[in-house]
């Protein structure tokens, strides 16, 4: 894996330059925390180099200076413990590390442990680079691979996220190794359940039972068509008394609800009207006279 020229030279200055595996893991960790690193996050190229680092001396053993990765971070000590704490929880290295054995019993396919062993074997003989087999890409690729041979079914978002790449970057790997798996592992034993034959001895068969059936005869009651009649009239007043009853009861309930009715209604108050007086037309000079003669109320001015 190639590093960059910042990686080299913060290694040179922290002394573990020297250190090819470590270099190769810090690298992987640093393209890992970029995938994975918000836009507002405050942390700068170089102090995540340093961090990244630090991550693999741990990881590897190797000795390096805290008080010196600090200064050459730019961070100041409290910031730079608590960056490097984030950065372990975003990359999942405080977890457990994901191997075969964990990734078949959490996919309960123990059968494929064997196979998914040795293909991780060879693709580490096989391939030209050195490759950390501890990341968990490659356990989860060999896991896929061995369940793809066997013709078993595993959830492939699972596995994606699992191995903490992307889906281009799981099936450019997907690809690569399915060139050299199909080469060396593809023959599988097909597994089949042979057909069931059902054998019959001859001694049985000639025990079969030839005798003829006995007739099974049921004898029926026959009825009169006296007790028929009667039981059939009696049955029918019983049907005319139950409706007669619920006649009676529907009835009783209308009544009574009509008498309800009624009582709720108030008596309805018709006012009476006054006769209406015609108004008489009367004039200033003229009244009115029984013997229809007009009599004139003010004096003409003559």
């Amino acid at each position: 894996m190639a590093t960059s020229k910042t990686l080299l030279l913060l290694a040179n200055k922290l002394g573990i330059a020297e250190e090819g595996k470590l270099l190769s893991k810090a690298a992987e960790l640093e393209r890992l925390l970029q995938m994975k690193l918000t836009a507002g996050n405050n942390l700068t190229d170089t102090s995540r180099i340093v961090i990244c680092l630090d991550l693999a001396a741990t990881i590897y053993g190797a000795d390096l200076d805290h008080k010196t990765a600090i200064k050459y971070s730019g961070l100041k000590g409290p910031t730079y413990t608590s960056s490097k704490k984030m950065v372990e929880n975003l990359l999942e290295l405080n977890n457990d590390k994901l191997t075969v054995s964990s990734l078949c019993l959490n996919f309960q396919c123990n059968g494929v442990k064997g196979l998914a062993e040795n293909i991780l074997q060879d693709i580490q003989k096989t391939t030209k680079m050195e490759l950390d087999m501890t990341l968990p890409q490659y356990a989860c690729m060999a896991v896929y691979q061995a369940c793809r041979i066997n013709k078993i079914k595993l959830p492939k978002s699972k596995m994606v996220e699992k191995s903490r790449l992307k889906l281009g970057q799981w099936s450019k790997l997907e690809a690569e190794w399915a060139k050299i798996i199909d080469e060396k592992f593809a023959v599988v034993m097909k597994r089949g359940r042979p057909a069931k034959v059902k054998v019959v001895d001859d001694e049985k068969a000639m025990d079969i039972d030839t005798s003829p059936k006995k007739e099974i005869v049921i004898e029926r009651k026959v009825e009169s068509y006296e007790d028929w009649k009667r039981r059939m009239l009696e049955q029918a007043y019983k049907e005319l008394e139950v409706l007669e009853n619920e006649r009676k009861i529907k009835k009783s309930v209308t009544r009574l609800s009509i008498h309800e009715e009624s009582l709720r209604r108030s008596p309805r108050k018709t006012p009476i009207k006054s006769p209406q007086k015609t108004p008489q037309k009367f004039s200033p000079y003229k009244g009115p006279r029984k013997d229809g003669v007009i009599r004139l109320v003010f004096p003409k001015d003559f």
